[in-house]
């Protein structure tokens, strides 16, 4: 099976972003960074999102750190962290829908 990798032109039409990504080695994914350097977030809210059943909080905030460094410009919420898919779905939600 092939795999078909696209690369976004921009992120300008977008005004919000939801991160959603797992803990690797107590941050985020090296490919999460790539990706947040690759465009221009100026302006941008990111919401970042990662679950998991073997991190803590004090991981989950290196990588709200690390998401905040490398997404220049942007404006990255504190997040969640959490096992629970319906706290996950009420702050999707809410930060969809928030102005």
């Amino acid at each position: 099976m092939a795999f078909h990798q696209r690369k976004l032109d921009s992120v300008e039409q977008y005004d919000k972003i939801i991160l959603c990504y797992p803990i690797w080695w107590h941050t985020a994914p090296m490919t999460v960074g790539t990706f947040l350097e690759s465009y221009d977030f100026s302006g941008k809210h990111i919401y970042p999102i990662s679950q998991s059943a073997s991190m803590n909080v004090s991981q989950y905030e290196q990588s709200v750190a690390f998401v905040r460094e490398c997404a220049k410009g942007a404006i990255a919420d504190n997040g969640i962290f959490t096992r629970d898919s319906v706290s996950i779905s009420r702050y999707v939600e809410e930060a969809v829908t928030s102005k």
